[in-house]
């Protein structure tokens, strides 16, 4: 009985101190202090409306979650965005098909898998970096600070059109979600990205082509923000070079609130939806009540902080709560 009682009370406790489970705890007292701090927070259009504002980021969080899952990082997404963005809105203005102007994302992507393939020593962080800037200089070549205002009109709707009241855009999320869902958690292809992440060089030496997996992962990866982008160039009404600055950021910062761990090995699509309301439900309540953006940062930077940290506070509870268990063990062993 009382062996039975230890294993529950530990099963609790394991339920508990999960990451899901705080993210989703904070995720409700972020729609509390919301509630409190504006009447209208809870208005249906508003909220609607204001899917649309943080949703093109939300676009590129599952493939940043399989980047991160391998032990990576690109903070390219965003320059990629804008540089397919960009593309798209020059095809769009010449009448062309804008869909290889989108896939100019992949290539990006697959352009940074390669690199980190045949230069193994690079660091994904120096490689994603110096791309990032590459690829938005390209973008700023092509445009030359002039904006393109011609796909303001005709391409709106996929941004801002609404299915029985819900954003295109919402739906488009979920469907992405229900496939990356399914793609990470239960397809071979998924657990090979869990086993890289915990441990590449076993992984390769079991069988598994790791390198074959960072190029298709980060592939992935450019594609989504070069769907994004045409998503964002909707939204805006213009496509530009100076656009989606700072975006990479955001989306990595919800996928690690989810609980994605930037060691790799860790975290599931479900906490990374989490990150992704969390924030965009920060963002759009202390918007309602004019927050600076420079405060909302500040606020963004400390849940990370609490992200980073109550993981290894679980493991310092866990530790004690253990060495604690096998010293009473001992004790009543001994008193036997």
């Amino acid at each position: 009985m009382e062996e039975t009682a230890k294993t529950k009370s530990h099963s609790l406790k394991s339920v508990l101190f999960q990451w899901e489970t705080m993210i989703f705890v904070i995720f409700i007292i972020i729609n509390v202090i919301n509630i409190n701090l504006s009447a209208n927070y809870l208005n249906f259009n508003n909220m609607m409306n204001n899917m649309v504002v943080f949703m093109d980021k939300a676009l590129m969080v599952f493939t940043t979650m399989m980047v991160l899952l391998l032990g990576e990082i690109d903070i390219s997404i965003a320059s990629i965005m804008c540089l397919s963005g960009c593309l798209t809105g020059v095809a769009f203005e010449a009448g062309l098909p804008i869909v290889p102007a989108m896939l100019v994302g992949a290539a990006c992507g697959f352009f940074n898998g390669i690199l980190l393939v045949v230069f193994p020593d690079l660091n994904s962080t120096i490689v994603t970096l110096g791309n990032q800037i590459l690829f938005r200089g390209i973008a700023y070549m092509i445009l030359e600070d002039k904006p393109i205002t011609s796909i303001s009109s005709k391409m709106s709707f996929l941004a801002w059109s609404k299915v029985a009241g819900v954003p295109l855009i919402l739906i488009v999320f979920l469907v992405e979600t229900l496939i990356f869902a399914f793609v990470i958690h239960r397809t071979k292809f998924g657990r090979s990205l869990y086993a890289i992440g915990s441990n590449a060089k076993a992984s390769r030496f079991s069988g598994i082509r790791t390198n074959q997996i960072k190029v298709l992962v980060f592939t992935l990866s450019g594609l989504c923000a070069g769907f994004a982008g045409l998503f964002l160039i909707s939204k805006l009404g213009s496509a530009r070079a100076s656009i989606a600055k700072g975006y990479e950021m955001e989306v990595i910062a919800m996928a690690i609130l989810g609980g994605v761990s930037t060691a790799g090995g860790k975290g599931k699509v479900l906490g990374a939806v989490l990150g992704v309301f969390s924030i965009g439900f920060l963002r759009y309540g202390l918007g309602i009540v004019n927050v600076s953006s420079q405060i909302l940062m500040i606020i963004i930077g400390a849940l990370l902080v609490v992200a980073v940290a109550i993981p290894n506070l679980k493991e310092v509870i866990s530790e004690s709560a253990s060495g604690r268990w096998i010293r009473q063990r001992v004790i009543h062993n001994k008193q036997k």
